[in-house]
Parts: structure tokens; C-alpha cells; sequence
């Protein structure tokens, strides 16, 4: 298997099939949350209840457990937008650190630290840490869960986070694609890319952490009235292009060159031969409205680049445009980050 999320295809006959199969309870729950759907909220019969989303993170960057925080943090947010919830409060995050031996304590604190100060300026408190150092793993993994209580909810029902989204309606990209991606890679190797680019392009690039909330997008998604928002991350845009149509039973069809990009991540997957369509893309989030041009005038005036890419249709087909010539797209088969990784694995980044 490839690295990062499995394929929807294993985890349909692997994971939920499995599931399901062996306990009736179990189904309640995944009737609720699946694939992409990272979000979930439990309700009883009183008017309350719990949200919950998590995220996970790998690499020995100094964001690792700022960029697994930032990432469950971003779903929770995505559940409020989709209207799944409202009156959120008392949110907190859990976050579990497994390191590999070798790293030193000086590396882990300021795993640590940068965690905590994100913490802090996002308003999501650190409830726990807990850090476990293992032989077996190479890299540091990072686990963040945020729990947040949920007001006005009292059907007593697992709420489902899908179907949100209908033919017809624009699909509107926040942001610029690949910003996580660019700014592991960009940090990670810094010296050989100063060795082709200017210093100032790639410590921009390296500085893309800055853009990991959705927040801003969600807030004014929300006084927009825009529909169904899908976070991006693995698989990237192209990765977010499919999630979004499976989980809404939509087809679509998005104009490759009005996906909106940044020309220092072009520089660096342009540099390790990677595609940067299928680049780690959190930070950046797929919103639909029945008026694409209208919500773009609202992030327009709240300072928030975005774009129109394209439009859901009926059916299943999705259909990427390029120059007048037309392609299906194929399922995410991974995340390009990990062809980073194993490049350096591999001895080709010194």
C-alpha cells in the first residue's frame, strides 16, 4: 500500500465493511463519519452534545504537531460551516507525540512549543500532551483530537457531515494549493533549494505554516451563506476534487489553470519532480455556492484570496479541463509529501 490515507477503495471493503459487519453499534457511527469526513458529533437527549474531528502529522519538522493541531482543528471548523452544528463551545485539543529515540529533547520541545503558542493565538487549548518515544519509528507522528461541546442538538442521533453540496452550484477554491506541502518541503531543504533560488522565494515558501487555519474562509462562508465546505489536505486539490464529489453523489468539472497557485510552490515541485496538484494542501478549503461570484466579493473584502475552479454537474463524472482538452479524474493514489520523504529516505536530499 501507499503511504498516507488509504485509497477509498480499501477503506470501503477493509475498514468500514469490517466495521460494520461486527457490530451493529459501530454502524450508527460510521453511518455519520467516513472517508474525509473527519468530523463527527454524538448527541443524547439533552440539548447538547460532542464534536469531535482529528488529524494526524509525520516528518521531523518543527510543525509536525502544530500542523496535526491545525488540521483537526480546521475539521471541527468545517463541521460548524456545513451546518452540522451550531453554538460551539469549550472546544480543547488532546495531542499524542510518538518520537523516534534518536531525536533529541531540544527537537521535542520545540515540537512542543510551537504547538502550544498555535494554541494559543487559535483560542483551542492544549488540554494534554502526551509524548512516547519508540525504537521502531523513524519519524515523529503526531495524533491531535479536538473535542468541542455542541449547543441545540437533541435528537439523540449520530449527526452526518455529507450531502451538503448539489448540482448546479460553483465550486470555489480558497487560498492556493499545496501550502503545507511547500512549507515542509521549502524548511526541510532550504540550503539545496537557495542553491537554485532566491533566498527570499524560499524562506517565503518555507513560511507558508502561516496559512494552515480556515478559520477566516469559514467565518465568512458562513455570513455568505455558501453551502458544503471540504477541507483540503491529503491527496491535494485534485485528492479534495474527488472526496468532495463522493461524498455529495456529484459529478464535476473544474478548469485546471483557475486553480489558484503560488509560484514558489511550483518552484519547489518543479525542483523534486513532484505534482503539485496531489501536494499536501492544508490551509486551502473547496466551498460550493449557488453563486460563485458572489461569495468571491465577500473573501474579496475580508482579504482572502480565492477562486471559482468550476462547477458540480449530475452524475459521477469528474472532469478536469485544460487547454481545451478534457480528462477524468482518477482517485488520490496517495500524497506526493511522501515521494518527498522517501527521496530523502533514499539518500537522494543530503
Amino acid at each position: 500500500m501507499n503511504c498516507g490515507k488509504l485509497t477509498e477503495s480499501i477503506y470501503e471493503r477493509s475498514v468500514i465493511k469490517v466495521v460494520k459487519t461486527n457490530s451493529t453499534e459501530n454502524r450508527k457511527f460510521y453511518d455519520g463519519a467516513g472517508l474525509g469526513a473527519d468530523c463527527a458529533i454524538l448527541t443524547g437527549e439533552k440539548a447538547s452534545g460532542i464534536m469531535s474531528g482529528q488529524a494526524l502529522a509525520s516528518g521531523l519538522d518543527a510543525k509536525v504537531a502544530v500542523r496535526a493541531y491545525m488540521a483537526a482543528t480546521n475539521h471541527v471548523i468545517a463541521c460548524c460551516v456545513n451546518g452540522a452544528a451550531s453554538g460551539l463551545f469549550d472546544a480543547y485539543a488532546n495531542m499524542t507525540l510518538v518520537v523516534p529515540k534518536r531525536l533529541r529533547e531540544i527537537k521535542v520541545r520545540g515540537m512542543i512549543e510551537a504547538a502550544a503558542v498555535q494554541a494559543e493565538e487559535t483560542g483551542v487549548p492544549l488540554l494534554s500532551c502526551n509524548v512516547q518515544v519508540l525504537e521502531s519509528v523513524t519519524d515523529a507522528v503526531a495524533v491531535c483530537v479536538v473535542n468541542a461541546g455542541v449547543e441545540n442538538r437533541c435528537d439523540g442521533k449520530i449527526v452526518p457531515l455529507r450531502k451538503r453540496a448539489h448540482a448546479g452550484e460553483d465550486i470555489v477554491m480558497t487560498k492556493w494549493l499545496g501550502l503545507e506541502g511547500t512549507a515542509i518541503i521549502a524548511a526541510g531543504s532550504l540550503e539545496r533549494l537557495c542553491a537554485r533560488y532566491p533566498a527570499d522565494l524560499v524562506e517565503e515558501a518555507a513560511d507558508f505554516y502561516r496559512y494552515l487555519s480556515i478559520a477566516p474562509e469559514a467565518a465568512t462562508a458562513v455570513k455568505s451563506g455558501a453551502g458544503y465546505l471540504h477541507v483540503l489536505r491529503e491527496g491535494g486539490v485534485f485528492g479534495g476534487l474527488w472526496q468532495l464529489a463522493a461524498d455529495n453523489g456529484v459529478g464535476l468539472v473544474v478548469d485546471l489553470k483557475r486553480i489558484p497557485v503560488r509560484q514558489e510552490t511550483i518552484e519547489v515541485c518543479e525542483f523534486f519532480d513532484l505534482n503539485p496538484y496531489e501536494l499536501l494542501a492544508g490551509g486551502s478549503a473547496l466551498i460550493t455556492s449557488p453563486n460563485g461570484g458572489e461569495l468571491l466579493r465577500a473573501f474579496e473584502e475580508a482579504g482572502i484570496p480565492a477562486a471559482v475552479i468550476g462547477h458540480t454537474t449530475q452524475g459521477n463524472d469528474r472532469v478536469i479541463c485544460h487547454d481545451g482538452e478534457s480528462r477524468y479524474l482518477e482517485p488520490a493514489n496517495g500524497d506526493e509529501i511522501y515521494q518527498y520523504f522517501q527521496n530523502k529516505m533514499g539518500g537522494l536530499e543530503q
